[in-house]
């Protein structure tokens, strides 16, 4: 590839994820009501919480109670954001329970996606009193990004830290090393790519993650949809079909 195109590829990364300072390192909780069930809602890479903040009022209006968590990501060490994330769907849970919510769903896009699983993966003792309901990771790259194997030994990924380089593909994937669980867990995967980086991947992408990285054999339900990477959050479709497996553990074929 050239160095034209290595350049393209760069830019292109950076436009998507858009690179941003620090997030509040809040939750963002919307008023819990009663007999509304929860969902916890997990950015990606590079992003905050309002970033989510269309799938989060398609969810409310929905019929749900949101708590979308804001954590910081570039820069920073993977255990740093685990365990950022993990005290912060603490605290969602516990704000939950305060107005009797009988169970709790979890959304991740991208990186988020990563970071629910591994919440759950570690906290399975402390949720047996906590009902958890259903999963919906959205562009996850559970088996790592072709893209970012790309960009492995570049000054980008030296920027985006631990974090952004165990996106990778093979065994220093994030992904890779976390376990398949058994959960209720739908996956949507986009089938978009980007004409700058389309060549990276053998099959159907987002532009940033490929369908085959996105999908675990412990799914119950997968579904591709004609959407970027970056447009999942805004897309209605995919709220659509994330707020149908929320209720029905199905998506609509």
């Amino acid at each position: 590839m050239g160095i034209k195109s290595s350049l393209s590829i760069t830019v292109i990364f950076l436009i998507l994820m858009q690179i941003s300072g620090c997030t509040s390192l809040e939750v963002n909780s919307s008023t819990y009501q009663d007999d509304k069930e929860l969902v916890v809602l997990a950015h990606g890479l590079g992003r905050s919480e309002g970033a989510m903040w269309k799938l989060e009022q398609r969810l409310e209006e929905a019929n749900f109670n949101v708590c979308t968590l804001d954590y910081d990501t570039i820069g920073e060490r993977v255990e740093t954001v685990l365990t950022e994330t993990s005290k912060q769907i603490d605290a969602c849970l516990r704000n939950a329970s305060k107005v009797h919510n009988p169970k709790a769903h979890f959304v991740g896009h991208s990186l988020g996606g990563l970071a629910i699983r591994s919440y759950l993966q570690n906290n399975q003792e402390k949720l047996t009193k906590q009902v958890v309901g259903k999963v919906v990771l959205m562009g996850t790259p559970n088996k790592g990004s072709e893209l970012a194997d790309h960009l492995s030994d570049t000054w980008l990924m030296k920027l985006g830290g631990e974090i952004s380089r165990a996106l990778v593909t093979g065994k220093d994937s994030l992904g890779n090393n976390l376990e398949e669980s058994d959960l209720n867990l739908g996956i949507i995967a986009g089938t978009k790519s980007s004409s700058l980086t389309h060549k990276l991947f053998s099959g159907p992408n987002d532009g940033l993650v490929s369908v085959e990285s996105a999908k675990l054999t412990s799914m119950n339900d997968f579904i591709e949809i004609e959407v970027t990477h970056t447009q999942m959050r805004y897309d209605l479709d995919v709220a659509e079909q994330t707020i149908n497996f929320l209720k029905q553990g199905t998506f609509i074929h």
